[in-house]
C-alpha cells in the first residue's frame, strides 16, 4: 500500500479508501430507493476488515447512509483496531419522518450529530468531520466555533466539507473553517478552481466520483448496463459507450479502472480516493494502480483534450434538450 499525508492535518492515509454508501443497507429518500442492494451486515464487516489487511486505512461514511447503519457497521468492523483507521463521516443530511431528505447544518445541530455518530461508530473521536451540505454562509463562523469546541474536547480531530460548489469551498477557506475537502474529480471532471484552493491552502483532499458512477470502469464500453428500475442511475441519460474513447490510452494489460485511478494519483492534490467497491475483489483490482508508473505528460495533455471535447458536446446536448422541450410539450397538447 502507498500512503500520502492528508494536507495540513498530517494524517497518513492510504491512497485508496473505502466509500461506504453502498455498504450501509437499504435506504429510501423522497420515496426513491438508493439503488444499492444490501450486501448484509456480516459481509460488510468482513469486507472492511479484509481491506484493512490490504493496508487500506481510510474509510468515509455519513450519518445519512443506511439511516446510521453504515456507521454502525464500520464501528463494529474497526472496534478492536480503531487506531489503525482514519475515519471520516459527514453531518447535516438526514431522512425525515415521511422519508423526505432533510438538510440541516445549522450550528445548533452539530453537537447532536457528532454525539450520534460517536455512538454508532463506537468510538471516542472522529478523525474527519465534514459538512454534507453547504452551510448558510452567514453562519460559517458560528459553525466553526462549535466545531473548534468539539475539537478541543477531543471528539473530532479535523473538519471540512463535501461539496462540488467552488464558491462554497472558497467561502469556507476565507473563514479558515476547513481542513479537508471532499469533491468529485475524474477523467471527465477537472474542478480547476477547487484544486487551486486545495493546493494554495494545503487542504486535505478526498476524491470521490473517480469512476463517474461506473462510466469509467470499462465494463460498459461495449454493452449497456442492465439497470434495475430501483437503480439511482436509471433515470439519468448516461452515454455509457461513448467513453470507450479512453481505450486508446490503455497500456497493454492495464484495466480501465486502474488507468482512471492512476490519472488521479498523478495530481499532488490527490491524497486519497474513496471507491464504492462491494467486494474485496473490487479493491484488489483497484490496487493494481500501485504497480503503474505515472502517466507521461503528453498522455495528460491528450486526456485533457478529450475531456474538453466531451464537455463541449455535452453542453450542446443540454442546449438541444432544453430547446426541444417546448416542442415536445406542444406535440403532446395537440
Amino acid at each position: 500500500m502507498k500512503y500520502r499525508i492528508l494536507g495540513k492535518t498530517g494524517l497518513k492515509v492510504s491512497v485508496i479508501g473505502i466509500g461506504s454508501w453502498q455498504l450501509s443497507g437499504p435506504m429510501r429518500l423522497n420515496n426513491k430507493a438508493d439503488g444499492f442492494p444490501d450486501p448484509g451486515r456480516d459481509k460488510v464487516i468482513n469486507l472492511i476488515r479484509s481491506c484493512g489487511d490490504l493496508g487500506i486505512n481510510f474509510i468515509d461514511t455519513a450519518e445519512l447512509y443506511g439511516e446510521g447503519e453504515g456507521e454502525r457497521r464500520i464501528g463494529e468492523a474497526i472496534r478492536d483496531q480503531r487506531d489503525r483507521w482514519v475515519v471520516s463521516t459527514k453531518f447535516g443530511m438526514t431522512k425525515g419522518p415521511s422519508g423526505e431528505r432533510i438538510e440541516n447544518v445549522h450550528p445548533d445541530m452539530i453537537r447532536q450529530s457528532v454525539e450520534g455518530s460517536l455512538r454508532r461508530l463506537k468510538t471516542d473521536y472522529i478523525d474527519i468531520y465534514l459538512y454534507h451540505s453547504p452551510p448558510d454562509l452567514n453562519l460559517i463562523g458560528e459553525g466553526k466555533q462549535v466545531l473548534e469546541a468539539l475539537k478541543q474536547e477531543g471528539k473530532l480531530r479535523f473538519y471540512g466539507i463535501s461539496t462540488d460548489i467552488p464558491s462554497v469551498l472558497s467561502q469556507m477557506v476565507d473563514r479558515q473553517a476547513v481542513d479537508v475537502a471532499m469533491f468529485a474529480q475524474s477523467l471527465l471532471k477537472y474542478p480547476s478552481s477547487m484544486l487551486d484552493l486545495v493546493k494554495k491552502h494545503n487542504l486535505g483532499l478526498i476524491v470521490r466520483g473517480s469512476l463517474a458512477a461506473g462510466q469509467l470502469s470499462g465494463k460498459y464500453f461495449h454493452q449497456k448496463p442492465q439497470l434495475s428500475e430501483q437503480d439511482i442511475r436509471k433515470p439519468v441519460p448516461y452515454s455509457w459507450q461513448r467513453y470507450a474513447v479512453y481505450e486508446q490510452f490503455l497500456p497493454e494489460g492495464v484495466s480501465m479502472t486502474a488507468f482512471a485511478l492512476r490519472y488521479l494519483l498523478d495530481f499532488e492534490t490527490t491524497h486519497t480516493i474513496v471507491l464504492g467497491g462491494k467486494s474485496i475483489e473490487n479493491y484488489q483490482a483497484a490496487l493494481a494502480v500501485l504497480d503503474l508508473p505515472p502517466l507521461e505528460p503528453n498522455t495528460h495533455q491528450a486526456l485533457a483534450k478529450v475531456r474538453k471535447t466531451m464537455a463541449i458536446k455535452d453542453r450542446g446536448l443540454r442546449i438541444m434538450r432544453r430547446l426541444s422541450r417546448p416542442i415536445t410539450q406542444l406535440v403532446k397538447k395537440r
